[in-house]
Protein backbone atom coordinates (compact mmCIF):
# COMPACT_ATOMS: atom_id res chain seq x y z
CA UNK A 1 0.00 0.00 0.00
CA UNK A 2 1.29 3.86 -0.49
CA UNK A 3 0.72 4.77 3.28
CA UNK A 4 2.32 3.36 6.49
CA UNK A 5 0.17 2.80 9.65
CA UNK A 6 3.08 4.11 11.54
CA UNK A 7 2.68 7.86 9.54
CA UNK A 8 -1.19 7.87 10.97
CA UNK A 9 -2.72 7.42 14.72
CA UNK A 10 -6.74 7.00 15.28
CA UNK A 11 -8.47 10.53 15.12
CA UNK A 12 -10.22 10.79 18.92
CA UNK A 13 -12.09 14.27 19.38
CA UNK A 14 -12.85 15.39 15.81
CA UNK A 15 -15.00 12.30 14.35
CA UNK A 16 -14.15 9.40 12.29
CA UNK A 17 -10.63 8.26 10.40
CA UNK A 18 -6.98 9.06 11.00
CA UNK A 19 -4.73 12.33 11.96
CA UNK A 20 -1.68 12.19 10.63
CA UNK A 21 1.27 12.05 13.30
CA UNK A 22 4.75 13.09 11.59
CA UNK A 23 5.62 14.83 8.55
CA UNK A 24 5.35 12.03 6.00
CA UNK A 25 1.61 11.51 6.93
CA UNK A 26 0.95 15.10 6.24
CA UNK A 27 2.74 14.58 2.45
CA UNK A 28 0.86 11.37 1.79
CA UNK A 29 -2.28 13.58 2.86
CA UNK A 30 -0.96 16.27 0.02
CA UNK A 31 -0.30 13.48 -2.12
CA UNK A 32 -3.42 11.81 -2.31
CA UNK A 33 -5.47 14.76 -2.75
CA UNK A 34 -3.72 16.26 -5.28
CA UNK A 35 -5.03 13.98 -8.09
CA UNK A 36 -8.31 14.80 -6.68
CA UNK A 37 -8.04 18.52 -7.08
CA UNK A 38 -6.29 18.54 -10.35
CA UNK A 39 -8.07 15.35 -12.75
CA UNK A 40 -11.08 17.65 -13.12
CA UNK A 41 -8.80 20.04 -14.72
CA UNK A 42 -7.05 18.21 -17.30
CA UNK A 43 -7.77 19.25 -20.49
CA UNK A 44 -9.03 15.40 -21.31
CA UNK A 45 -12.49 14.08 -22.25
CA UNK A 46 -14.45 14.35 -19.44
CA UNK A 47 -15.09 10.16 -20.30
CA UNK A 48 -11.71 9.34 -19.27
CA UNK A 49 -11.41 11.81 -16.45
CA UNK A 50 -14.35 10.37 -14.59
CA UNK A 51 -13.10 7.25 -14.60
CA UNK A 52 -9.45 8.68 -13.80
CA UNK A 53 -11.33 9.66 -10.16
CA UNK A 54 -13.05 6.66 -9.54
CA UNK A 55 -9.82 4.78 -9.79
CA UNK A 56 -8.30 7.02 -7.43
CA UNK A 57 -10.77 6.96 -5.02
CA UNK A 58 -10.75 3.04 -5.33
CA UNK A 59 -7.28 3.25 -4.20
CA UNK A 60 -7.07 5.67 -1.72
CA UNK A 61 -10.09 4.25 -0.58
CA UNK A 62 -8.79 0.94 -0.50
CA UNK A 63 -5.38 2.32 0.98
CA UNK A 64 -7.53 4.04 3.87
CA UNK A 65 -9.06 1.09 4.71
CA UNK A 66 -5.82 -0.87 4.75
CA UNK A 67 -4.07 1.59 7.54
CA UNK A 68 -7.55 2.15 9.78
CA UNK A 69 -7.66 -2.11 9.78
CA UNK A 70 -3.80 -2.20 11.01
CA UNK A 71 -3.74 0.65 13.79
CA UNK A 72 -2.97 -0.67 16.59
CA UNK A 73 -4.99 -0.10 19.72
CA UNK A 74 -4.65 -1.15 23.05
CA UNK A 75 -7.66 -2.61 25.51
CA UNK A 76 -8.58 0.90 26.65
CA UNK A 77 -8.75 2.62 23.52
CA UNK A 78 -11.41 0.11 22.33
CA UNK A 79 -12.90 0.75 25.31
CA UNK A 80 -12.92 4.54 25.18
CA UNK A 81 -13.82 4.14 21.35
CA UNK A 82 -16.59 1.93 21.83
CA UNK A 83 -18.43 4.21 24.59
CA UNK A 84 -18.14 7.18 22.43
CA UNK A 85 -19.63 5.41 19.60
CA UNK A 86 -22.28 4.10 21.80
CA UNK A 87 -23.26 7.70 22.94
CA UNK A 88 -22.91 9.13 19.47
CA UNK A 89 -25.09 6.35 18.11
CA UNK A 90 -27.47 7.18 20.98
CA UNK A 91 -27.75 11.03 19.70
CA UNK A 92 -27.56 10.33 16.36
CA UNK A 93 -31.41 8.13 17.12
CA UNK A 94 -32.56 11.14 19.52
CA UNK A 95 -32.25 13.56 16.76
CA UNK A 96 -34.04 11.55 13.91
CA UNK A 97 -36.99 10.53 16.13
CA UNK A 98 -37.17 14.34 17.03
CA UNK A 99 -36.74 15.28 13.23
CA UNK A 100 -39.35 12.46 12.66
CA UNK A 101 -41.95 13.47 15.10
CA UNK A 102 -41.17 17.43 13.23
CA UNK A 103 -42.26 15.93 9.94
CA UNK A 104 -45.09 13.68 11.30
CA UNK A 105 -46.19 16.59 12.79
CA UNK A 106 -46.41 19.34 9.35
CA UNK A 107 -47.91 15.79 7.43
CA UNK A 108 -44.71 15.74 5.49
CA UNK A 109 -42.90 12.40 6.96
CA UNK A 110 -39.86 10.81 5.18
CA UNK A 111 -39.73 7.03 5.49
CA UNK A 112 -35.75 7.26 5.59
CA UNK A 113 -35.60 8.15 8.99
CA UNK A 114 -37.49 5.35 10.75
CA UNK A 115 -36.00 2.75 8.07
CA UNK A 116 -33.15 4.06 9.55
CA UNK A 117 -33.68 3.90 13.25
CA UNK A 118 -35.62 0.44 12.80
CA UNK A 119 -32.32 -0.64 10.45
CA UNK A 120 -29.90 0.22 13.20
CA UNK A 121 -32.48 -1.66 15.63
CA UNK A 122 -32.27 -4.60 13.41
CA UNK A 123 -28.14 -4.33 13.22
CA UNK A 124 -28.01 -4.28 16.89
CA UNK A 125 -30.13 -6.98 17.69
CA UNK A 126 -28.32 -9.49 15.24
CA UNK A 127 -25.15 -8.13 16.85
CA UNK A 128 -26.28 -8.81 20.67
CA UNK A 129 -27.68 -12.43 19.28
CA UNK A 130 -24.28 -13.00 16.83
CA UNK A 131 -21.92 -11.93 20.11
CA UNK A 132 -24.12 -13.49 22.85
CA UNK A 133 -24.20 -16.99 21.15
CA UNK A 134 -20.59 -16.90 20.02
Amino acid sequence: MIGKVSWFSPRKYSGWGLTPNCWQGWFYIVFISLPIIFIPKLPINSQVKLPLMYLWGLIFSFDFIHILLHLKKDEREILHEAIAERNAIWVMIAILSLGFAYQTSINQPDPIIPIAIIGSLIVKAITHFYLRHR
